[in-house]
């Protein structure tokens, strides 16, 4: 599967939308409290989408109604994820979180795709993979390390 430069250059940015996030969330939860930043967070971006979905949108949003419950797990997913970051970025510093959590992101992906979880279509784990995720625990320990 290759990458063309269009995808590289979304994909980074939002690489540095995600890092900028966190320290923006971090700071709203110290500020109003953990909870009520997660939900602020949220609105704000619940607002946004729903005006962009109201120029580009192509799609049918009355079809929810029709998707299996699981396929709605994302929300809650993301609200941990976005609640998790406001709790641990004052605490340990955003390079820390974010370091982990791409760790933990890029390991748990490759088992989801090895076994196609998802899409159906397996993308087998080979040893490249392993080393990579090996150094990458490595480079977390040498990170974490005094």
């Amino acid at each position: 599967m290759k990458m063309n430069t269009t995808y590289f250059i979304t994909l980074a940015l939002a690489g540095i939308a995600v890092a900028f996030q966190a320290g923006v969330n971090g700071a709203l939860g110290k500020q109003i409290g953990t909870m009520e930043a997660s939900f602020t967070s949220f609105f704000v971006g619940l607002v946004t989408i729903g005006i962009a979905m109201l120029f580009f949108g192509k799609g049918n949003i009355t079809l929810v109604k029709d998707v299996p419950l699981w396929q709605l797990s994302g929300g809650i997913l993301g609200a941990f994820y976005v609640l998790a970051i406001i709790i641990m970025v004052p605490k340990i510093g955003i390079g820390n979180v974010l370091m982990l959590l791409i760790i933990t992101q890029l390991t748990t992906s490759a088992v989801i795709d090895h076994f196609g979880i998802f899409t159906g279509i397996p993308i087998k784990i080979g040893w490249k993979k392993i080393s990579a995720m090996g150094l990458m625990f490595f480079s977390l320990w040498l990170f974490y390390k005094k």
